[in-house]
């Protein structure tokens, strides 16, 4: 008979329990708008230039992008991607051997001093003078940036690790980038820097070239007929300039520089208009060469067409 109780007790504190659950699902109100509060990333992620290795092993001018509050980020988050490369960049290498740290970070005026470990004297020497390269050019993208020193734990890089060829101190943008030798001999060397053209399949991308002669040309000139060189397109580099074009003249005045043309210059004659790509790399060649704040085109017919202002 106890048994019987208890067994008839517990059902009905379950079926009062299951009574108290349907009364709070049929009248306490629900409401299926949920606020959901979404944790987004409200950071400005900016264009940054480093230079990494392409395929064919040029030292390559391509675009990342980080967040940095000041200069020493900046140049921190350059490094780095230097060192570990960047994911959406696949068709690029980093130069500077995995495991090096950057050890400390010194800007002073128009000049950078890098410290590293000992990890970065263990970059193949196929590619140690291009390492050198890349991180002169992508600290010096910087505006203001113009000399950089490199240590490893302290003590000044002043050679090749393994090489040992002699590294100027400080190093600038004279140093040079894939540099390419047309010389008799080792007197009056002169370097100019030519801007040409890539793509990976995907994007287009810049690559710069020294070319060191003993030509005792104009640069402009050396420019114009380096970028229409069907030598360089045989090595895969593009510059979008035909054959026939000619310079006319060229004159710089008040920090311009006027550069005249025949009517080769236009992409569409009928319409008058110069090719994107043109106008790019002839300007960066200009502005790598001279220091001059401005580019106009021309024709003797036609005055300035375009003109592109350095940034």
């Amino acid at each position: 008979m106890e048994k019987i109780k208890k067994y008839f007790i517990n059902k009905i504190v379950v079926w009062t329990f299951i009574f108290i659950l349907i009364c709070l699902f049929y009248f306490i109100p629900t409401n299926n708008n949920f606020d959901i509060e979404i944790a987004n990333d409200t950071k400005e992620y900016t264009s940054n230039v480093v230079y990494l290795l392409d395929n064919d092993n040029y030292v390559s001018k391509v675009v990342t992008y980080f967040d940095s509050e000041n200069i020493i980020d900046e140049i921190k988050s350059k490094i780095n991607v230097l060192i570990n490369g960047d994911s959406s960049l696949k068709s690029f290498y980093s130069l500077i051997p995995k495991g090096t740290i950057l050890k400390n970070v010194k800007v002073d005026k128009d000049t950078v001093y890098l410290d590293f470990n000992k990890e970065l004297l263990n970059v193949n020497e196929y590619i140690e003078e291009s390492m050198i390269e890349a991180i002169v050019w992508t600290v010096t993208e910087i505006n203001g940036i113009n000399n950089v020193y490199i240590s490893v734990d302290s003590e000044t890089l002043k050679e090749l690790p393994n090489s040992h060829q002699e590294l100027p101190v400080p190093l600038t943008r004279n140093y040079g980038i894939n540099k390419k030798y047309d010389i008799k001999n080792f007197n009056d060397l002169d370097k100019t820097i030519i801007y040409f053209s890539k793509s990976d399949g995907e994007n287009n991308y810049y690559v710069p070239v020294t070319k060191i002669s003993n030509m005792n040309s104009e640069k402009i000139d050396i420019i114009i007929e380096e970028l229409k060189s069907s030598i360089n397109a045989q090595d895969n580099l593009n510059g979008f300039i035909p054959n026939n074009l000619e310079l006319v003249s060229s004159e710089i005045d008040n920090n311009k520089m006027n550069l005249v043309f025949n009517n080769y210059i236009f992409n569409d004659s009928s319409k008058k208009v110069i090719l994107e790509e043109v106008k790019y790399l002839l300007s960066e060649s200009v502005f790598a060469n001279y220091d001059i704040d401005e580019v106009i085109f021309s024709t003797e017919s036609d005055k300035n067409i375009t003109r592109v202002v350095k940034k």
